[in-house]
């Protein structure tokens, strides 16, 4: 059985092979791999014919996550904002 990757760096480096890059996402290289496949994280770069993945785009996927599933919730009230919907709407009636 394979242990989980780990290595003596005390930072991940700036580009990164697909163990290490799925390591720093906290995900299984299978996962990660199907992700790139699908879109979900950032094609890898050619570096001397070895693909690499640069860091700041493994960050830039994740922070676009955050910012997408923002867009999608739905907006939130206050409590100041729903009380005065409520009156408004029994006021009308």
């Amino acid at each position: 059985m394979a242990g989980k990757f780990q290595d003596g760096c005390a930072y991940p480096p700036r580009m990164m092979n697909a163990d290490r890059a799925a390591a720093y996402l906290d995900i299984s290289k299978t996962k990660f791999l199907e992700g790139v496949s699908s879109g979900i994280w950032p094609a890898p770069r050619d570096v001397g014919g070895l693909p690499r993945w640069d860091r700041l785009d493994l960050d830039a996927a994740v922070d676009a996550m955050s910012e997408r599933k923002k867009r999608l919730a739905p907006a939130r009230k206050s409590l100041a904002d729903m009380l005065e919907a409520e009156q408004h709407g029994q006021s009308g009636a």
